[in-house]
């Protein structure tokens, strides 16, 4: 009978152990994602859009200033964008990126259930304050 309650114990250990190496497996598997952000030497304007209306941004400190604001503290997250436009959002912002050679790049900042987020398509999905998003929304306005 002792026998039986000892293994038993070990048994339990064991599989507990092994809970705990799959729950840390599966959250340290995930991919940290990093805004990508153009240099500023790069960029021949931004364009901003939000509903109906829009502006073209060229001055280079209205441009650093954006960037400045979208960046952050280098931004980060493991929460991935798996599609070309966020869904569900409110005061949705487009951000295109213009650059001087050729060509340009997207995201979205937007406010969804009270936060705030950047969203790069197919990067990640990115929380911001709504200090931040207002210092951007304010150049449409």
């Amino acid at each position: 009978m002792e026998k039986q309650r000892k293994f038993f114990i070990i048994l339990v250990i064991i599989l507990f152990l092994l809970m705990i190496v799959g729950i840390f497996y599966h959250f340290m598997n995930k991919r940290t994602y990093k805004l990508n952000l153009p240099q500023l030497d790069n960029l021949k304007s931004i364009s901003l859009e939000q509903n109906a209306n829009g502006k073209v941004i060229s001055d280079n400190g209205e441009m650093k200033d954006i960037i400045s604001s979208l960046n952050g503290k280098e931004r980060a997250t493991k929460e991935e964008s798996i599609q070309d436009h966020p869904v569900n959002t409110t005061n949705e912002v487009k951000v295109d990126f213009n650059f001087k050679e050729t060509g340009a790049s997207t995201l979205f900042i937007y406010e969804k259930n009270n936060k705030y987020y950047i969203e790069q398509p197919y990067n990640g999905i990115y929380r911001i304050s709504e200090d931040e998003y207002n210092s951007i929304e304010k150049y449409i306005k």
